[in-house]
């Protein structure tokens, strides 16, 4: 794999990780708005704490989703990172070679 594909690569899977972030951020959303109450459940579901243990349990699964979210826009961010320290790196060691190497294509 040539150079020029690697980087290509890196931004490639950049953005897969910015769309899964895209996609985890919209579900922790959708998760925090749904809201249950005595009258889209019942009253039985209220009296027995079914509600609060389902707004426990949606406020977790909608933490998760958002931690994912962030984690997955960290990775893109950090392959980005890698791809900007390849290009720096490559202009450096072509500034410091100088005319004595020419890159073979």
């Amino acid at each position: 794999m040539g150079y020029e594909v690697q980087l290509e690569a890196l931004e490639h899977d950049a953005k897969i990780w910015d769309r899964t972030s895209e996609v985890l951020s919209g579900a922790a959303s959708d998760a925090r708005g749904i809201v249950v109450t005595t009258i889209s459940s019942s009253v039985v579901a209220d009296a027995t704490g079914f509600n609060s243990t389902y707004a426990d349990i949606q406020d977790f699964v909608a933490g998760l989703l958002s931690e994912g979210s962030t984690a997955t826009d960290t990775m893109a961010a950090t392959l980005r990172d890698v791809k900007r320290q390849y290009d720096a790196d490559d202009v450096a060691a072509q500034t410091r070679i100088g005319a004595e190497w020419a890159p073979v294509t």
